[in-house]
């Protein structure tokens, strides 16, 4: 195994709970399966940041003043912000047509096409969010670490706009949420040279103990600034339990490399299985628990299954396909 294979595992795990948590019937959700969902929620976009803090750091190695800003920020955009234009495009093109045969949950119309350009249209194309603050994260980071003392201008900027409320315009109010999970992740790279002394079955279950403990105080506090502290404190438990996990497995989960690998084909791809099996389980009109948890790994399968297969046999085949993907 590869010195980081365990980064492409948490990938994987990462992917797994997004796909777990988007499973949501507008009809029938048990209350075992939305616990679970808020739980997930608490940590598993954070998990992305951190990750993506913790590569960003790693391709620092040489000085970071010495990166080309506009080549960065290039890559980035054909990373990040081609795949988020095309595939906002598809969902705006299946909404339109959708909406002449039935209800969909907001009409094409030109201003929807123009809110794709600055913010978070909604309905079908909600999840596309973290791509675009991604890219403004990784914007931010690049211009501080070009600076003398970049880590410490990201981390106190981090910690700051926590804690400082942003308009949505750009995602700002997600790069407000996130981007000092994408800074800790920056942080863990540079302090895990040994892995095995910082990753541990031991640590893994001390971090899901402050995981559920900071869970279950949040959601008695009410909105304000201890609130704030505890989402902290769950994404950062959260992320690191998973990164634990994947690093103690990494030897013998070897099938769940593949889904850490094509991870960002799943994220931009996986809710077409997902909504395919909602569609048939509200259509079957059987509505209990037992039910819904039978849907809910259909639903995983498809969600993880389709993008596969889309992957590997359609876009890896055409060129242009991949581009507009965001490249291999």
């Amino acid at each position: 195994m590869k010195q980081y294979d365990y980064i492409t595992l948490s990938k994987a795990l990462g992917i797994i709970l997004v796909v777990v948590g988007h499973f949501t019937s507008t009809v029938y959700m048990p209350a075992y399966y939305i616990e679970m969902k808020n739980l997930i929620f608490s940590f598993h976009m954070p998990l992305f940041m951190v990750l993506s803090g913790f590569l960003f750091q790693m391709s620092l190695r040489s000085k970071p003043d010495k990166i080309s800003l506009l080549p960065f920020l290039k890559k980035k955009f054909n990373r990040l912000m081609v795949p988020y234009f095309f595939i906002s495009a598809l969902i705006a093109l299946l909404n339109f047509a959708l909406g002449f045969f039935m209800p969909v949950k907001r009409s094409v119309d030109w201003r929807y096409l123009v809110e794709i350009l600055y913010t978070n249209v909604g309905g079908s194309a909600v999840f596309l969010w973290f791509v675009y603050t991604l890219f403004v994260i990784f914007a931010i980071s690049i211009l501080c670490m070009r600076s003398k003392g970049g880590i410490f201008i990201l981390g106190t900027l981090s910690l700051l706009l926590y804690f400082i409320p942003l308009p949505q315009i750009f995602y700002l109010s997600f790069v407000h949420s996130f981007i000092v999970y994408f800074w800790g992740g920056m942080l863990l790279f540079l302090l895990t040279d040994r892995p095995k002394k910082h990753y541990s079955v031991s640590y893994s279950l001390i971090a899901l103990l402050v995981l559920v403990l900071a869970y279950l105080i949040r959601e008695s506090v009410p909105v304000g600034f201890t609130k704030q502290i505890l989402n902290l404190i769950c994404g950062f438990a959260g992320s690191y339990m998973v990164i634990c996990v994947a690093y103690i497995s990494q030897d013998k989960s070897k099938w769940l490399m593949a889904l850490g690998k094509y991870s960002a084909y799943i994220y931009l791809l996986h809710m077409a299985g997902v909504y395919m099996v909602r569609v048939v389980f509200e259509k079957i009109v059987i509505f209990t628990p037992v039910c819904y948890g039978i849907a809910l790994v259909a639903a995983v399968i498809a969600g993880l299954l389709i993008p596969l297969l889309v992957t590997k046999n359609i876009i890896y085949r055409n060129k242009a396909l991949t581009f507009l993907m965001g490249g291999k």
